[in-house]
């Protein structure tokens, strides 16, 4: 029965957590960013903390600097789980086989983070980004 309540009422509320988590630091992420706009190229740069990946002029004179980030990360999965079998004539308790249930393999979580800044008379204007891997970056 316990497990039973646990299963039922402590685990979501420990998956719910973890979202307000996430969300808090996409929210920080996002201050950050609105922290920086309005600075000069130069100011920019360094406040990102590096030079960007790629950058383009628009018709209109203003330039769009945009860094990327690869947080991409390898789930370990989880082993299978191994129950004995038992069958046959004349098996009995000593005879069967391990049969494997479940079990995942490795896996490749793709996570990226893109921000985007647009460069009016010199200075940053306004931007965007977008990702899940946004909140695990810190300009």
């Amino acid at each position: 029965m316990p497990r039973t309540i646990l299963r039922i009422i402590v685990l979501p509320l420990l998956s719910l957590a973890a979202c307000e988590t996430t969300a808090e630091r996409e929210a920080q992420f996002d201050n950050r960013l609105r922290e920086m706009a309005g600075a000069p190229e130069a100011g920019l740069l360094n406040s990102m903390g590096r030079i960007p990946d790629s950058s383009y002029q628009l018709e209109d004179g203003s330039k769009v600097l945009q860094w990327r980030w690869d947080t991409s990360y390898i789930d370990p999965g989880s082993p299978p789980f191994y129950y004995r079998r038992f069958g046959g004539w004349g098996a009995g308790w000593n005879g069967g086989w391990w049969t494997p249930v479940g079990g995942f393999p490795p896996t490749l979580v793709r996570q990226g983070c893109i921000v985007e800044w647009t460069m009016v008379g010199g200075s940053a204007r306004g931007y965007r980004w977008q990702g899940a891997g946004c909140a695990k970056v810190s300009p």
